[in-house]
């Protein structure tokens, strides 16, 4: 065989042999410029059910198959976070891309704390920042239940934010209130689980100290002068507990009943508080020719 023969075999199995690996390598870093895979974690902290991991995928424009289909420079990390965070059954998420070469999406669904019941049949979950999510079968989730026309121009359900966030940060709050709702005069009705009673809270300053007063007589008056001793209690006023008698047997409770007695125990002239700020209504004569 001659000289030139063997050199032009040997220079065309060199090259061979090259190609094969450039072509391996142009896949190799083909595949490297690709997530690896991705992940989606769903912190359901509640079980609330309001958002799973497909409808994640799905808000991302089917991120598993996107993944495996564009590269990593075409997927725009800070766009899909913002994508997920505007559902409105998203409380907070976070998209990272990870050391080992994937895609990491954590999500937490919103947290509630109420859900509000308008005039129109409506329903809704709110959360501490007034973000909403329309209420269907697919979840339900126990927090207190707001009652009213929240959309007018009186007041809207987030200017009740820091008193129902103030609830669902206290688990005793939490398990005793039951209703929220707005009388007539405009002020703050609270229906807690214990039944027969409703709460006039006034308005939503000094959310604490009204709630700390109201503790206080749950925890001090109560055990003493019985469960059943008042129908309506007010912590409207600072710096004192203003408690109206009942005076007939437990029967079905309506709010409209109950609102229609707020109205004696607002009269200045029964706030003449004992040395625990605690006023029984029924120790002041004539109260009920006030209204």
């Amino acid at each position: 065989m001659e000289k030139d023969t063997i050199i032009k075999i040997a220079l065309t199995t060199v090259l061979a042999v090259y190609l094969v690996f450039a072509l391996a390598l142009t896949g190799t870093a083909e595949r490297a410029d690709r997530f690896s895979g991705v992940s989606i974690n769903v912190v359901d902290s509640i079980g609330s059910g309001f958002v799973s991991d497909d409808d994640v995928a799905r808000e991302c424009g089917d991120i598993y198959s996107l993944i495996a289909s564009v590269s990593r420079s075409e997927i725009d990390i800070d766009e899909l976070e913002h994508r997920i965070l505007d559902m409105p059954v998203v409380e907070c998420a976070n998209v990272a891309s990870l050391c080992d070469g994937s895609l990491k999406i954590d999500v937490s669904p919103m947290v509630p704390v109420a859900r509000v019941f308008d005039p129109s049949g409506q329903s809704y979950y709110i959360n501490a920042s007034g973000k909403r999510v329309v209420a269907n079968a697919r979840y339900h989730v126990d927090v207190p239940v707001v009652i009213g026309n929240f959309d007018s121009a009186r007041i809207r359900a987030e200017q009740l934010l820091p008193m129902l966030s103030h609830i669902a940060a206290d688990p005793t709050l939490n398990a005793l209130v039951s209703t929220v709702t707005i009388s007539d005069r405009g002020d703050i009705i609270i229906v807690p689980v214990i039944r027969g009673q409703v709460v006039n809270f006034g308005d939503t300053g000094s959310v604490k100290d009204k709630f700390d007063r109201l503790k206080t007589f749950y925890r001090k008056v109560m055990p003493v002068k019985g469960w059943n001793a008042y129908d309506t209690i007010s912590v409207k006023w600072a710096g004192q507990v203003v408690a109206s008698r009942r005076e007939k047997s437990l029967g079905r409770m309506t709010l409209k009943t109950e609102e229609s007695e707020f109205d004696f125990i607002d009269d200045l002239a029964t706030m003449t508080p004992d040395a625990d700020g605690f006023v029984d209504e029924d120790s002041i004569p004539n109260t009920k020719n006030n209204s």
